[in-house]
């Protein structure tokens, strides 16, 4: 009986493979990224299906899938693949490719928040929140869609009626000491000895998170740590950037440090997850690609020499000032307050970028919550997703990833949650109340930032540390314990 070989098209995964040097056909179909995804449920390409289909050469299918555009880039998939396969990299190629083409997303809503985010960048230099929220629903024919939710921003000051301008320069480089490190993602510098840290807040912190950046300035000035907030600072990008271009995806970063490391400054913290996620990324991607690097260099107008080590805000505290410091500032212990930490997805993963040694079960803001006198209780939810800006654009999925978090905390006899990121407050906190109504019961658990609970136990009043500006009070719960006044 005669045969004949069967032909697959591998010309879209060659192509991805030479954008963004994933290689789809690694993959041997262990599922670990499908087992792990939180919204493989609402897919209809589960990751591990559409790797399978790209390795078959389904280009249709694959290009057409919403699967491109329901991706909330939690970074599970990545960090459990045994092949090390960036899948979040290989659906933003997708996305890339699906619009040169002219297929139209399966998703129009996100890939119109995409859109919207990165003009209100090219127009004002950051987020214009609540422009970019207006204007989404305009687009989705929504007008009215979390209008009550958006009256109690503005109202608690964390939505800002106008945007703020800025413009990124190319900085002069200042005379320093030379740096022989050849590793922008693994740059090790010794604990900070002068107490000076560029700090850059994110768009967010200047707006609807602005909480989570008082209470990081206020505990900073406690503990003496200088934070040196970069002039004319840039969005990073956040989750529009890498959806367009991976040259833009790493520029947008990369004008911040080198505004910093033209300064002089070695270190810099954030206190957004998403940032840090997008400066990490960068860092490693120019790395791994010198040819990426010198194209990113040349449109910034900078030749960035990777002197700058950059952390987030918990690792800042927990190495930079360490747990004794942070103890001997304690003057009023949280003690009987039980507590959960939520890292979310971006503070540890994926460990390749972010060299976190424990991405799955972290311990680093535990192990702050505890030295003020708290309680942190053992819990499974640690690092599950939010839904992150998904809340924006596929609001009930995002609802419902955020009801499980709350509920998981409250199973274990949680009092709070403690959190160190402003879009996973900002789901668990502002939207509390639409879980509420969509669940039909009272949940009525606290989202306090970390560098909140640091403040009251070093003697800062509640106003000082924003308390007043979260949804869910924990005032009477804390006032209960006799932990503030």
């Amino acid at each position: 009986m005669a045969t004949s070989a069967l032909k697959t098209d591998v010309t879209l995964a060659k192509e991805i493979q030479t954008r963004c040097g994933q290689n789809a056909y690694l993959c041997y179909s262990c599922k670990k990224c499908t087992s792990g995804c939180p919204l493989a449920d609402h897919m209809d390409l589960t990751p591990a299906e559409m790797m399978r289909a790209l390795q078959f050469g389904q280009i249709d299918r694959v290009l057409n899938s919403k699967t491109l555009w329901l991706c909330a880039y939690c970074e599970t998939c990545f960090t459990r693949c045994p092949q090390k396969i960036d899948i979040p990299a290989i659906m933003d190629t997708l996305k890339q490719i699906a619009q040169e083409r002219g297929v139209k997303p399966k998703l129009p809503s996100v890939a119109q928040f995409n859109e919207l985010a990165l003009r209100s960048v090219n127009m004002f230099g950051r987020v214009y929140e609540l422009g970019l929220m207006g204007e989404l629903n305009l687009r989705t024919g929504q007008i009215l869609k979390d209008a009550d939710l958006g009256l109690k921003l503005f109202k608690t000051g964390k939505l800002k009626l106008l945007p703020r301008w800025v413009r990124y320069s190319k900085p002069k480089k200042k005379a320093r000491a030379a740096n022989n490190t050849k590793s922008f993602t693994r740059l090790q510098t010794d604990r900070v000895k002068d107490k000076r840290v560029a700090y850059y807040p994110g768009c967010s912190q200047h707006s609807t998170g602005t909480e989570y950046d008082m209470s990081v300035r206020a505990v900073a000035q406690k503990l003496g740590l200088e934070l040196v907030e970069p002039e004319n600072w840039v969005c990073c990008g956040a989750g529009a950037a890498h959806a367009k271009s991976q040259e833009l995806a790493v520029a947008l970063p990369f004008k911040t440090l080198a505004i910093i490391e033209a300064e002089g400054d070695t270190r810099m913290t954030t206190p957004c997850a998403a940032c840090f996620s997008r400066f990490r990324t960068a860092i490693h991607n120019a790395e791994a690609n010198p040819a990426l690097k010198k194209a990113v260099d040349n449109s910034i107008g900078y030749e960035y020499e990777g002197t700058v080590k950059v952390d987030n805000v918990v690792t800042t505290f927990l190495e930079d000032v360490g747990l004794e410091a942070i103890g001997a500032g304690v003057t009023k212990p949280l003690k009987d307050l039980k507590v959960v930490c939520y890292y979310g997805c971006l503070l540890t993963r994926p460990p390749a970028v972010t060299a976190d040694e424990h991405p799955e079960y972290p311990m680093s803001m535990d192990l702050i919550v505890r030295k003020l006198g708290a309680t942190t209780l053992d819990w499974s939810y640690k690092t599950e997703c939010c839904g992150a800006s998904l809340m924006l654009t596929q609001t009930n999925i995002a609802l419902d990833l955020s009801q499980r978090i709350l509920e998981k905390a409250l199973e274990v006899g949680a009092e709070a949650i403690v959190v160190a990121c402003s879009f996973c407050q900002g789901n668990l906190d502002n939207r509390q109340e639409q879980i509420e109504r969509r669940a039909g019961k009272k949940i009525g658990l606290p989202i306090i930032y970390f560098t909140q609970l640091m403040g009251l136990a070093m003697g800062l009043t509640p106003k000082e540390v924003g308390l007043e500006k979260l949804f869910v009070s924990p005032e009477a719960m804390l006032r209960g314990k006799n932990l503030i006044d």
